[in-house]
């Protein structure tokens, strides 16, 4: 059976047997400060390729490559810019990711055969000790199937990747509970390829107008990072989004109401979920909440729709793309 270790900090004897499993090529699951990652070497193709098929990942999806500082990012480019500098300088360590040209250094595999690579320095202690540790980049997507939900808690990874990872490190709930913000620096402007804890008005303060993509890459395209699939983030349960205040018809199965702020009527039998109109406090609670549904048993969920404001961009993105429906 996969082990379960708790980390009490950054200088637990656990986080150095993880280091030594790393460099023999295995997997080892971690917490970060977004959501639990499935690391492996991240300049062994060999153990990348692990990560693929214990989560199912279409080879057209990139992974990030998680780094203990600046230099050991710019190791792995061909082009630096004074952005990427300022960023770092903000908000390294910490939830966002850049997307920069790469070098020969960087595994075809790791770039999903493209030109860049998606750099991001974790603010978890124990995720930079086991970087620091291992003494070389991780490679590390959630740590979860393909599509499904991501982890925030260890027992997240247990549930969903089982014996596939040699080893998880629990560090107790993830803070943010969403991904990493991710953008790109490799045009003309910067662009955010998925929005997470760190918004579009704190990165145009540093580097001037970002541009949005918000499309969704089908099966089979080469995305140029994570979180760019048309269904991903999904629970098992059939999750449907709807206006604030609806409600819903009497419905057959388990199902849950998640209102935003206040709930509505309901019909007998429906579960009620009330969370607060607060973006960064639904981010947060979010994957947790969707992982405890789907473990009750619920059939289908329903949630109201987020606003429109860029307060709640990740969450709406996240919503998005849980509820997409599978293509036959």
């Amino acid at each position: 059976m996969t082990r379960l270790l708790h980390v009490a900090g950054s200088d637990d004897p656990a986080i150095f047997e993880a280091a030594s499993l790393l460099r023999a090529g295995r997997l080892v699951a971690f917490p970060t400060e977004t959501v639990y990652g499935l690391g492996a070497d991240g300049l062994n193709p060999e153990a990348v390729a692990g990560i693929y098929a214990a989560k199912g990942r279409p080879a057209t999806n990139p992974v990030i490559l998680h780094v203990a500082d600046v230099a050991a990012a710019r190791a792995l480019v061909s082009h630096w810019p004074e952005a990427a500098t300022d960023l770092a300088a903000r908000f390294w360590p910490g939830p966002l990711t850049l997307v920069l040209p790469a070098s020969a250094a960087v595994p075809a595999i790791v770039r999903a055969g493209g030109p860049s690579v998606a750099l991001r320095c974790p603010a978890h202690p124990v995720a930079l000790a086991l970087i620091r540790a291992a003494g070389r980049p991780l490679a590390a997507p959630s740590a979860n199937r393909s599509q499904h939900l991501s982890p925030t808690l260890a027992q997240h990874v247990a549930s969903s990747l089982g014996e596939a990872v040699d080893l998880i490190l629990d560090g107790g709930p993830t803070e943010a509970g969403l991904e990493s913000t991710i953008l790109d620096l490799t045009g003309e402007r910067s662009r955010i390829l998925r929005p997470g804890p760190i918004g579009p008005a704190e990165l145009a303060a540093l580097v001037g107008p970002v541009d949005r993509w918000e499309g969704a890459v089908h099966a089979g395209e080469v995305q140029a990072a994570p979180g760019m699939a048309e269904r991903h983030y999904a629970p098992r349960a059939r999750l449907d989004l709807v206006a604030p205040g609806t409600g819903l018809p009497e419905a057959s199965g388990a199902v849950a109401y998640v209102g935003l702020g206040k709930l509505p009527a309901l019909p007998a039998g429906i579960r009620g979920i009330l969370l607060p109109l607060d973006a960064d406090a639904v981010g947060t609670r979010l994957y947790a909440l969707l992982h405890e549904l789907d473990d009750a048993g619920f059939d289908r969920i329903v949630m109201e729709r987020p606003p429109e404001d860029d307060a709640w961009l990740a969450v709406r993105d996240r919503l998005r793309r849980a509820s997409a429906k599978e293509r036959p």
